[in-house]
């Protein structure tokens, strides 16, 4: 069933013209994988099962645009950072008095894809500023962290982590799905939510250290894994495993702070989604579930 729904959610893609150079860019040489496209389809189903199709597409293209950006800021435009957020703003979101007419023509079909999304999904517009939020915060610590690597600046762990949550680009996922799903939720439960969903991008930014190590070294990148290795007598594979320990235990947090949510019929659901689709992306990335010590697998609850 959910291989159909991945191959129906590829079809779909592929076959808008418009977005054809993002799509393309998922299909044609990516350095990430050689599906990309179907990686993403895949994710976006694993992710949100319940949702419906478009919805499912939402998310697909979502994280399509979020390749696109990051490979377009990581490998195409290293050498822009913080001093180009507010360029690198105008020609992916849509900001106030920006005109599409002058965006190049990808950039433009990106920033209309995206309002439409706002617009269109059947989602309340109390959700669209918290939306925006997350997408002008993963732009700004993607530039961040092009901004440590051209100045040569070697940062704390706990810096990169707080910057990582948001250039993960996971909040973006997540307060879609919470948007998709809750729509009477109060403004002071938002943030609380909010904060489970940053919890959570800690863990998610640590698991894709630990796959995507290897080709952000080759590009000259950094990060937690060269972070700890860097500060301490460690070797490399112990960087690496010290790096998963850490990652285990900050999902840990992430279950006990869920356990001690006051929970109501609204956010029981999603705060459960929200340790399943953490530990989806762990599998996802193929991160070895805990050995040693068994009571990490016991379920928050």
């Amino acid at each position: 069933m959910q291989d159909r729904r991945i191959n129906r959610l590829k079809e779909r893609l592929l076959a808008q013209t418009d977005e054809g150079p993002v799509i393309r860019h998922l299909v044609d040489d990516n350095p990430r994988g050689d599906d990309m496209l179907g990686e993403v389809c895949r994710a976006a189903v694993l992710l949100h099962p319940s949702a419906s199709f478009e919805q499912a597409l939402t998310l697909a293209r979502t994280m399509a645009y979020i390749v696109y950006i990051d490979d377009y800021l990581e490998e195409e435009h290293p050498e822009l950072d913080l001093a180009d957020y507010r360029r690198v703003c105008q020609n992916f979101l849509l900001w106030p008095n920006r005109d599409l007419s002058q965006m190049p023509l990808v950039n433009a079909t990106v920033t209309r894809k995206i309002e439409e999304q706002f617009r269109e999904d059947e989602v309340p517009e109390e959700w669209t500023a918290m939306r925006r939020l997350v997408w002008e915060k993963s732009i700004w610590t993607m530039l961040q962290e092009n901004h440590w690597l051209k100045h040569k600046e070697r940062v704390t762990l706990d810096a990169y982590l707080a910057n990582g949550m948001y250039s993960s680009s996971f909040p973006i996922v997540q307060v879609s799905i919470l948007a998709f799903s809750y729509q009477d939720v109060s403004q002071e439960l938002k943030n609380r939510i909010f904060g489970h969903i940053c919890q959570a991008a800690r863990v998610v930014r640590l698991a894709n250290d630990l796959r995507t190590h290897e080709r952000e070294a080759a590009q000259g990148r950094f990060n937690a894994i060269d972070l700890i290795f860097g500060a301490g007598d460690k070797t490399h594979e112990t960087a690496h495993e010290a790096v998963r320990h850490l990652m285990e235990d900050e999902f840990e947090q992430l279950k006990k702070a869920i356990a001690r949510e006051r929970r109501t019929g609204i956010t029981q659901q999603f705060l459960d989604h929200l340790i399943d689709s953490t530990q989806v992306l762990l599998d996802f990335y193929e991160i070895p579930r805990p050995k040693s010590r068994p009571d990490r697998l016991l379920r928050a609850g």
